[in-house]
């Protein structure tokens, strides 16, 4: 592996954060999207929240669209149709429940190692397609202008919505860019022969793998020429799903990328690869290794263990790159290395 942990870590965990409402406790702080933004890094947290849960019960916590207002429903834990084996969801009469609500949250640090969360939600679910809340954002700076593209849980499905910002203060709701199922978008910092393109991650079916996917988009909101880019790779530490992380980096030898990668087992890995420069659906080299994977404490236990997934990073002046993570899908942790490192990982 050619990522290092900082001593530090975690960088920030459920009692750094206050939750929305009395009542409520705060079960995850993780998948920061990262950004340099002045002299500050920022980190744009999904922070997942709980309703109480009576003896007997497991409790949903919801966004209730038509009440604009949070609800729970609750369900005897002896019911025969619920399965609550999985701690991040629950499976009952055919549906699923999440044990929890995200919603995105910023925190701040100068020096990109001490964190503080804001009071307040950045990006809280307002919309019927985020009743099961928002996740895992990526942040694209483009022209003055910082794009997040973020998970949008709901009934309906597991979608992508977008919203925008100049200050992070204020966002502008742009609605859902991708319908289900798909999440894992992550656009690019810049057009590519006069179009804006992403990558996005279609849902596995009895048909396809969960592979990353390229799109293209004049305006970046309608997007087209789908094209598949990776597909998990049988028998190795990528063969049951891949993701994008954070947005490409542009590097003389390609679009450099840093994505996820789970195997049969269910344990997430992360992984290195370079893409054409005008062609970024065509992959030039990708690590046949993980360049990271779980083996620190806070990696191996937590909501779901044996699990590091990154869809943040910052970039050094001096070329450093600092890849902020999520850890067992409950705490926000950070590793550094180089974008040469990177480079001679994804050609290894």
């Amino acid at each position: 592996m050619t990522l290092e942990r900082l001593d530090a870590n975690p960088l920030l965990s459920p009692a750094d954060v206050c939750p929305t409402r009395d009542g409520l406790s705060v079960l995850c702080t993780l998948n920061p999207a990262s950004v340099r933004f002045g002299d500050e890094t920022l980190l744009l947290v999904r922070v997942g929240e709980q309703a109480p849960q009576p003896d007997g019960f497991v409790a949903a916590l919801y966004y209730d669209a038509q009440a604009d207002d949070l609800s729970v429903r609750h369900i005897p834990l002896d019911d025969p149709e619920l399965d609550a084996t999985d701690p991040r969801k629950y499976h009952y009469k055919g549906r699923t429940l999440l044990t929890s609500m995200s919603h995105l949250r910023l925190a701040r640090s100068t020096d990109g190692l001490h964190f503080a969360f804001e009071d307040t939600p950045a990006i809280f679910p307002k919309t019927p397609y985020e009743a099961y809340g928002c996740e895992d954002a990526r942040i694209t700076l483009i022209d003055g202008t910082y794009y997040i593209a973020y998970t949008a849980v709901s009934p309906m499905g597991v979608a992508v919505a977008m919203a925008s910002t100049e200050d992070f203060r204020t966002y502008r709701r742009c609605g859902l860019i991708f319908a289900p199922y798909q999440k894992d978008v992550c656009i690019f910092p810049e057009e590519v022969s006069g179009r804006y393109v992403c990558r996005h991650r279609p849902y596995k079916s009895e048909f396809n793998d969960a592979c990353i996917w390229t799109a293209w988009s004049p305006d970046l909101f309608s997007w087209g020429r789908h094209e598949m880019t990776v597909a998990p790779r049988p028998g190795t530490w990528e063969a049951g799903r891949v993701g994008s992380g954070a947005p490409p980096i542009k590097t003389p030898e390609g679009w450099l990328e840093i994505y996820h990668a789970a195997d049969d087992e269910g344990r997430y890995h992360l992984g290195a690869m370079l893409s054409d420069l005008d062609q970024p659906q065509k992959v030039i080299a990708r690590s046949t290794s993980p360049v990271f994977e779980p083996q620190a404490d806070y990696e191996l236990e937590g909501v779901y263990g044996n699990c590091v997934f990154s869809n943040g990073l910052v970039v050094g002046d001096d070329g450093k790159l600092t890849v902020y993570y999520g850890a067992a899908d409950r705490i926000c942790a950070a590793a550094v290395t180089t974008i040469d490192e990177m480079i001679a990982a994804a050609k290894s």
